[in-house]
């Protein structure tokens, strides 16, 4: 994955793939950094991040429960 450019701040609209990339493991220390800074700044993108972990606790327990045993 592309990490952002150094030469400007993470965007509200950057947070929503970014999310996604650092929960992946997709981001660089510094990314990730600035990803928890706006987070941690913006109450929007703070509310959107605690609904990306919702959804993907929810994916990983259905994919969990839909293995063949």
């Amino acid at each position: 994955m592309e990490n952002l450019p150094e030469d400007r701040p993470i965007t509200c609209r950057d947070t929503t793939w970014l999310v996604s990339a650092a929960r992946d493991g997709e981001l660089d220390e510094a990314g990730h950094a600035a990803l928890q800074k706006h987070i941690a700044d913006c109450p929007f993108c703070r509310e959107a991040s605690r609904q990306f972990t919702d959804l993907f606790r929810s994916l990983d327990l259905l994919l969990a429960n839909d293995r063949p045993k």
